[in-house]
């Protein structure tokens, strides 16, 4: 590739050189041949110079095939191809020891042949009667096209070529031409044609063979009269005038109709129009109806038809309303005595049933009201009233009226809702707008008709609003669905109802609610805090309105996420307006939000940040209550320690000890006066001697005890032995004591000092021995003594405790008695001690 500043022109002429070509203008697809021939001898160029001949393809550099000839003749020849765009240059260049030098340059064109015309049609305007002609030209052919009409007279089998026409030549760019009057033969046929032709071919249209006349095309023709013929019939007359050079032809036109504001039009033929009668009549109008009407018309017995004359307007006559009426009503209150308020609603009339503008409505009591004065429950001129029923009335009659008159009465009958409900009511959405009511028919009876009943729902839910509540009438009873194409909005709900009808009753409603299509909410909800614990966190949220809920709400779903947390989450059913967070740290804060779902998306709702308590109301109260508890055990044990003494003698009773009581250490007065020294000064909790200074007598007393009266009489003498109270006497009533006269008894555990001991005798570890005797003897010991005799534990048991003594003891001599007490004191040293003088009147003591 070289630039072309490169190249240096010879100049004007070159005779020296020579480029020819095949063809200049081929097929696209196709190639050419091309050769380049130079003259050594007519070009400044030495002749044993050497010649190097290239070529240029539009910008693309060649080399094609040279060789010499005689008379210093250098050819070069190249074949291009295939060519794929219109226009090419093809140019030859000389190269030598300087730059390039173009020799010669050629154009090459690349295109279709012509396409053939199609759809050639020929309208002869009566006006001006010229024949003009279009067409349609096919595809291009990327060449330059030359395009003629043409035309000759011919015979009427339309083969011959009688006279030619000549051509007629369009404008350039244009697909249409016109031959003038002077050289179309009327009433005759002629054959018309049309020819393209460039360099790649020709083609010709196929032939239109006619007579001009059967080419006639009539202008438009004006409406000038529309009125109704008679005026009590629903026909309309239209008259209307020709155009211009149609006075003598036969002609057909077309008449066309439509209701104001319709699309569609409706059209009726009028045939074998003449001048002398340009008007016609047609029926089936409506009443009080305003249409559009337009005519157009054509040459007969052939012709084009006219393009369809400009529209006018005309409004037929009124008549009285025919049909009756659709009807609903509902209670809205009853008074025992004063009647039924009654709500009365109805849908228009159909057009062709108006007849006419409808002025009002009147409900009245009697099907054949006058027309002066009708006995109206109520006259209206919207769709519904409202009023008081008289009591007992069963059916009521509803009239429209225009300004020709009224409409036959629409019984109404005031039946009871007390009939058989259809078993099920499901809907499906037709579009956004309308939607599909199925229901099952009732079971048992065949109803007449349903009334499908629907409102909006809205948060003040006022259903028996007017304005919102619509209704519709299916007067088919074995229907099972029904199309309703009015009263519903996208993303709103809306509750359905639907009321069989039968012939003396009217059933109960079936109900469901309804969306013709959701998405997603256009708000959430907004949380609220509740309850917060340690560890739990009670949440509610308000409902979304139901205006802005866009669906119904499936689910809520609740997040949460604390400080160095992992977010959770909870799925709450739809019916739930309240949540508890569980499992949540102590005195730490938290993140909560919430989510609305319908079935076609979530919203956001609001957020909540919440803080957890350190601790609960419970702990405060375990606390407290623990406090104090160890606060009543302080008491009791600093109350217990200042009554030591006294409190281990209620939980931990003394237990007797002979040897360390009075009697251990006692002795007669003479052995102390005699043999003891000087008692030494006692020392704390230490006994004194005691000296025996009078013998006591101790008195039977079966209604007290020794317990100073704690312990009731009745069970002290049904749990042992005979209680007895202890009182000090003179030395003569002991006499009764010695003598047995008086049984000692048990003693029990008393806080009190014990002026006596019981001492009893047996034989020395267990050695067999007849009698055991028993002696009282006065002691100073505060120690208790227990009210049972107890075993002491086996390892240590050296005396078993008798209360009885048989009563063949009670006679036994005096000198067994002596022998008894001289044995037991010499094996029981302890009771050496007991000895005083006098001992040998110790034998006094009686055996129990």
């Amino acid at each position: 590739m070289l630039d072309q500043d490169e190249v240096e022109p010879l100049g004007e002429t070159l005779p020296c050189s020579n480029l020819a070509v095949n063809s200049s203008v081929v097929p696209v697809g196709g190639t050419i041949s091309a050769t380049c021939t130079i003259w050594k001898r007519r070009c400044p160029i030495q002749e044993d110079g050497e010649v190097h001949i290239l070529w240029k393809w539009n910008e693309q550099l060649l080399s094609g095939t040279q060789h010499s000839l005689s008379d210093g003749m250098e050819v070069s020849n190249l074949t291009v191809g295939p060519l794929n765009q219109t226009l090419n240059l093809l140019s030859c260049w000389l190269q030598r020891k300087g730059p390039l030098q173009m020799m010669d340059l050629i154009r090459i064109q690349a295109g279709y042949p012509p396409s053939e015309p199609r759809n050639l049609t020929c309208v002869m305007n009566i006006t001006s009667f010229s024949l003009r002609c279009w067409w349609d030209p096919g595809e291009d052919s990327l060449l330059s096209v030359n395009v003629t009409l043409e035309g000759v007279r011919s015979g009427s089998e339309c083969t011959a070529h009688l006279q030619d026409v000549p051509l007629c030549v369009p404008s350039a760019g244009q697909n249409s031409c016109s031959v003038p009057r002077q050289h179309l033969f009327l009433y005759q046929n002629m054959i018309f044609w049309v020819s393209a032709k460039n360099d790649l071919g020709s083609a010709r249209s196929r032939p239109l063979c006619a007579d001009p006349m059967d080419l006639v095309k009539l202008d438009p023709p004006t409406l000038r009269v529309i009125q109704s013929v008679p005026e009590d019939t629903d026909c309309v007359a239209v008259a209307w005038e020709g155009p211009k050079g149609s006075e003598y032809m036969d002609q057909a036109c077309e008449l066309g109709y439509r209701v104001e504001g319709e699309h569609s039009w409706t059209s009726v033929y009028v045939g074998n129009v003449t001048p002398s009668a340009w008007q016609t009549e047609h029926c089936g109008f409506l009443f009080a109806t305003r249409y559009q009407f337009q005519l157009r018309c054509q040459k007969l017995p052939a012709g084009y038809w006219s393009d369809w004359s400009p529209t006018m307007n005309f409004t037929t006559h009124e008549k009285a309303p025919s049909g009756k009426l659709d009807t609903w009503w509902k209670v809205k209150t009853q008074e025992a005595g004063k009647g039924r308020e009654v709500q009365l609603l109805w849908k228009p009339m159909k057009p062709n049933e108006t007849h006419g503008n409808i002025l009002g409505y009147w409900a009245t009591l009697s099907s054949r009201p006058q027309s002066r004065k009708p006995p109206a429950l109520c006259h209206t001129t919207d769709l519904h009233c409202t009023f008081l029923l008289p009591p007992g009335t069963q059916r009521i009659f509803l009239v429209a009226f225009n300004s020709r008159g009224a409409s036959q009465p629409t019984e109404v009958s005031l039946l009871e809702k007390k009939g058989q409900p259809v078993p099920k009511i499901w809907t499906s959405p037709y579009d956004a707008k309308s939607l599909w009511v199925h229901w099952d028919p009732p079971g048992e009876r065949s109803a007449t008709g349903y009334i499908i009943e629907w409102c909006k729902v809205t948060s003040a839910d006022r259903t028996e609003d007017n304005g919102s509540m619509k209704w519709t009438k299916v007067h088919n009873g074995a229907a099972t669905q029904a199309l309703i194409q009015e009263g519903f909005e996208p993303f709103q709900r809306y509750n359905v109802s639907i009321y069989p009808l039968y012939r003396d009753a009217l059933g109960m409603p079936q109900s469901v609610e309804v969306y013709t299509l959701q998405k997603a909410p256009s708000e959430g909800p907004k949380l609220h805090p509740g309850n917060i614990s340690k560890s739990t966190a009670e949440v509610h949220w308000e409902p979304v309105p139901v205006e802005k809920r866009n669906g119904f709400i499936i689910s809520y779903t609740l997040f949460w996420i604390g400080t160095d947390e992992v977010m959770s989450s909870a799925v709450v059913n739809a019916s739930i307006h309240s949540f508890t967070v569980k499992g949540l740290w102590p005195s730490r804060m938290y993140q909560v939000h919430i989510m609305a779902s319908t079935v076609a998306g979530s919203t956001n709702g609001s957020a909540l940040t919440l803080y957890t308590k350190a601790t609960d109301d419970t702990d405060t109260t375990f606390v407290f209550i623990t406090a104090g508890l160890l606060l009543v055990m302080l008491i009791i044990l600093v109350f217990c320690f200042q009554k030591s003494k006294r409190m281990k003698t209620q939980f931990w009773p003394s237990v007797p000890d002979p040897a360390n009581s009075s009697l251990g250490k006692w002795a007669p007065a003479v052995l102390q006066e005699e043999t003891a020294p000087p008692p030494p000064p006692l020392k704390p909790c230490e006994l004194s001697p005691v000296v025996v200074s009078a013998v006591l007598v101790i008195e039977t007393d079966e209604k007290k005890c020794l317990s100073c009266g704690k312990t009731e009489p009745g069970k002290a003498l049904e749990d042992g032995p005979t209680t007895f109270h202890i009182s000090y006497v003179h030395d003569a009533d002991a006499t009764a004591l010695l003598n047995g006269s008086l049984p000692p008894a048990s003693y029990v555990n008393s806080p009190e000092s014990v002026q006596y001991a019981k001492v009893v005798g047996d034989s020395y570890r267990r050695q067999p021995q007849a009698n055991v005797p028993t002696f009282y003897m006065r002691s100073d010991s505060t120690q208790p003594l227990l009210g049972e005799p107890t075993p002491s534990p086996k390892l240590y048991e050296n005396l078993w405790f008798r209360n009885d003594q048989p009563d063949a003891e009670r006679g036994s001599s005096f000198q067994e008695e002596a022998v008894f007490l001289e044995r037991t004191l010499l094996d029981f040293p302890l009771l050496q001690g007991l000895r005083i003088d006098g001992g040998e009147d110790l034998g006094n003591f009686r055996r129990l």
